[in-house]
C-alpha cells in the first residue's frame, strides 16, 4: 500500500525552499534520494504549456534552482520492481498547462501517522498553500495521478474524482473553490484554512461543528491561517456522505441505490 500528500495553491514559492521541503521529506522518511527531474517547456509544442521531463543527478538539480534555471521539478527514490518510481516529491506550476502544487507518493512502511503531521505542521511553517490532504491507495501510480484528479482514480466509492480534475486551474479554468469555500472530500489527515472553517454545517461553522464533538476529529492550529484537522478513520464515511448530501464536497457523489427485480406471480 501506498500514502500520498497532496498541497495546494503553492504559489510564488521561492524553489529553493520549495526544493529543502523535498529534501527534508525523503530525510524525516528515511528514504534515499536516486534521481531528480526537471520540466521544460518544448519551443514547438503542440499545446500550451507542453514540456518534456528531463532526467538529471539531486545534485545537478540543486544546482540549476541555484541559477534559477529551472522552475517545476521532481525528486524521486527508484527501485526496480516499483515504477515509475518508489517514493517521489514533486513541485508543479500552471507555466507547464496546469496549475501550482506539490504532490508526494511514498510506501506505506516508512510512514507513521506522526510522521505525517510533523512533516505537514514544518511545511505550514517553511512555505504558503491554502489546502492539503493525505490519503491512502494500492499503487504508486495511483496516488500520484490521484493529486490533480486524473486517470479516474478515486480514494472511495462515493467520489468522482474527475469534478475535481475540472474545478482545478490549467486547461479548465476551474473556479478553485477548495481554496476557500468547499473541500474536496474528508480524508483522515486534512490541511485546511480559516475560510475553510467558516464553511456551514447546516446552522453552524465548520469549526464548531468539529469542535461539537470528539467523533468529528480534532483541530491544530498550524502557521500561515492553516488547521491540521484529524479524523478516526471509522468516521470518515458517515462525514463524507453528510457533508456531500450537504453541497460542500466537490468530488462527492450519490451512490444510487440498486433495486432488487421484482419477481414474477
Amino acid at each position: 500500500m501506498y500514502s500520498g500528500i497532496a498541497l495546494y495553491n503553492t504559489d510564488n514559492i521561492d524553489l529553493r525552499a520549495m526544493c529543502e521541503l523535498g529534501e527534508k521529506f525523503f530525510t524525516d522518511f528515511g528514504i534515499s534520494i536516486t534521481g531528480a527531474s526537471y520540466y521544460k517547456k518544448l519551443e514547438f509544442g503542440d499545446h500550451a504549456g507542453d514540456h518534456e521531463i528531463i532526467d538529471i543527478s539531486f545534485f545537478e538539480l540543486k544546482e540549476k534552482i541555484k541559477r534559477n534555471e529551472i522552475s517545476a521539478f521532481r525528486i524521486y527514490s527508484e527501485r526496480k520492481e516499483v515504477l515509475p518510481w518508489h517514493s517521489s516529491f514533486g513541485y508543479m506550476t500552471s507555466e507547464f498547462g496546469g496549475f501550482n502544487y506539490i504532490d508526494i507518493q511514498y510506501s506505506n512502511k516508512y510512514k507513521t501517522g506522526m510522521d505525517v503531521i510533523n512533516f505537514l505542521r514544518f511545511s505550514s511553517q517553511k512555505i504558503k498553500f491554502s489546502y492539503g490532504i493525505q490519503y491512502g491507495i494500492d499503487k504508486v501510480t495511483k496516488a500520484f495521478y490521484y493529486a490533480t484528479g486524473d486517470n479516474m482514480v478515486n480514494i472511495y466509492e462515493y467520489e468522482n474524482s474527475s469534478l475535481f480534475k475540472r474545478e482545478c486551474a490549467g486547461r479548465f479554468k476551474g473556479q478553485e473553490r477548495y481554496k476557500n469555500t468547499m473541500l474536496r472530500m474528508v480524508y483522515q489527515i486534512n490541511v485546511i484554512n480559516n475560510h475553510h472553517l467558516d464553511i456551514q454545517i447546516e446552522n453552524v461553522s465548520l469549526k464548531e461543528w468539529i469542535l461539537d464533538d470528539k467523533k468529528h476529529g480534532l483541530l491544530e492550529k498550524l502557521d500561515n491561517d492553516l488547521w491540521l484537522w484529524k479524523i478516526e478513520s471509522d468516521e470518515i464515511d458517515d462525514i463524507n456522505n453528510y457533508f456531500g448530501a450537504l453541497g460542500i464536497l466537490i468530488s462527492w457523489k450519490s451512490l444510487s441505490i440498486k433495486k432488487s427485480a421484482r419477481k414474477l406471480p
